[in-house]
């Protein structure tokens, strides 16, 4: 399963205020907000646990064809450690990872299939795989039906996550 997400930090704050009436409320559960006011630093830990949950909401998409409408307080975070956690959505369980910089926060799932991530333009990310993948031409990037993105390689398609906030943008696969 594949699921990843990206925030970039100055946008984030520039266009979020995590702390107004009944957000945090609609958004974590009451022992996430216990996680984000008992942190250092409340905003990169909401942060971190808003890309955990939509990272699995990804994965999840996929596996259970959702609609496109993402619920975040039906995705419960723990942390494991600083950079590993588990989210748990209804009977089901996925691990993320967690990267976080002094410019961004990015989580992914963790499982045994997708192990490769990219940082970068979409034309870098497609310019790389050419020779990784031994291909004679870029592979192209696109949509399923469900919105979800994918490679479409010569013999087969490849399922992606990709993920864009501000200025930074990541691939899964």
């Amino acid at each position: 399963m594949i699921g990843n997400d990206i925030v970039d930090l100055n946008k984030a704050n520039q266009d979020s205020n995590i702390f107004r009436p009944r957000y945090l409320e609609k958004v974590c559960s009451p022992e996430e907000i216990e996680l984000v006011f008992s942190s250092s630093n409340a905003i990169t830990t909401f942060w971190r646990i808003w890309t955990m949950k939509e990272s699995v909401y990804k994965a999840f998409q996929r596996k259970f064809q959702f609609k496109t409408v993402f619920n975040p307080f039906a995705f419960v975070c723990q942390f494991e450690d600083s950079d590993s956690g588990k989210v748990s959505f209804k009977a089901h369980q996925l691990f993320t990872k967690t990267i976080q910089t002094e410019e961004f926060i990015y989580s992914e799932v963790i499982n045994s299939r997708a192990k490769q991530r990219f940082f970068g333009s979409a034309s870098d990310f497609l310019q790389k795989l050419k020779p990784e993948l031994n291909l004679q031409s870029h592979p192209e990037l696109t949509k399923t039906r469900e919105g979800l993105p994918v490679l479409n390689l010569p013999n087969k398609t490849l399922a992606i996550s990709k993920t864009h906030h501000g200025n930074f943008q990541a691939f899964q696969y």
